[in-house]
């Protein structure tokens, strides 16, 4: 179970806390910064709730110190307040808050301060390590991504997700389709010119596809004109794209992933079919990174997906 440390000097905030995330996290209680600090040096932590106002050391002088840590500075930081402003925001924001949390939420949402939670220690990338070559803060990434993810809904983040691909990771062309009872539903397609046009009945053609859903697993290939697993393969020659990753998404929601201590349930039924096609090849380090980075953002778009 994921452990969250609390530090508040407010008792009754704890209290609304426990009440709420107890039974989904293990929740460390302590009521200053320097408790804090003692409680991270002696247990691990995968996530800090800290209320801005506190004696002492405040809650933007707590999270700085942390920031400047290296061995705790990946932790994300969600920040508490009773009265939040503008300015405040912005503040822990640039300090590198992952989130801004007003307490009333504790009341009138409760619901989303779980979800906000839970979407944090999804998206932290832990043990995901970025292969050399690729000039992306993981970070940065998460970030990015999560701006979208707290207003959008499940196109205009798959969208995000995209061109956040597509723009940091040096990939020559995306495809996104949604996959229901074998039948493709293409969501978008981007980079390449000449590869926009293919859509859903071209894809059932396609013999990489057919033994793709037989059995979803990522797969690599830096051949995909010969006999390497490769999809339209005749246009991908001719705009030069030799390398692609097929990977799948999942039915399984954030909430679940977590549960599961971060691993997808063996026979999830897949959701979704990511491909990542490009003109250099791809290293195993990359292809490890890209299919558990895409893998994992997709138990949060398989969430906003049962929304639609």
């Amino acid at each position: 179970m994921y452990s969250i440390l609390v530090i508040d000097d407010d008792k009754m905030t704890h209290f609304v806390i426990k009440r709420i995330l107890g039974e989904h996290f293990n929740l460390i209680h302590v009521h200053d910064a320097q408790e804090a600090v003692n409680k991270l040096s002696e247990v691990t932590i995968h996530l800090i709730l800290s209320d801005i106002h506190m004696p002492g050391i405040d809650g933007l002088k707590f999270l700085e110190s942390i920031m400047a840590d290296a061995e705790h500075s990946n932790i994300p930081v969600l920040i508490m307040t009773g009265k939040p402003t503008v300015e405040k925001e912005k503040s822990a924001l640039n300090l590198g808050a992952a989130d801004f949390i007003n307490k009333s939420l504790f009341k009138d949402d409760p619901e989303n301060v779980v979800e906000r939670v839970e979407l944090k220690l999804t998206t932290t990338l832990e043990g995901i390590p970025v292969p050399k070559g690729f000039s992306v803060s993981k970070k940065a990434f998460v970030q990015s991504l999560m701006d979208e993810v707290q207003s959008g809904d499940f196109f205009t983040i798959s969208r995000r997700l995209c061109s956040l691909l597509h723009s940091r990771f040096d990939i020559d062309h995306i495809f996104f389709w949604v996959v229901r009872n074998n039948q493709p539903r293409l969501i978008l397609t981007m980079g390449i010119k000449n590869l926009q046009k293919f859509g859903p009945d071209d894809l059932l053609k396609e013999e990489t596809f057919r033994l793709f859903s037989a059995q979803p697993k990522p797969y690599l290939s830096n051949h995909a004109f010969g006999e390497d697993p490769g999809i339209f393969k005749e246009a991908s020659k001719e705009e030069k794209l030799p390398s692609e990753i097929g990977i799948p998404l999942y039915e399984v929601t954030d909430r679940e992933y977590l549960k599961n201590d971060r691993k997808i349930p063996e026979n999830a039924p897949m959701f979704g079919y990511l491909v990542l096609k490009r003109n250099k090849l791809f290293s195993t380090k990359e292809f490890n990174f890209l299919s558990k980075l895409l893998i994992q953002s997709g138990t949060i778009l398989w969430r906003y997906f049962t929304k639609i």
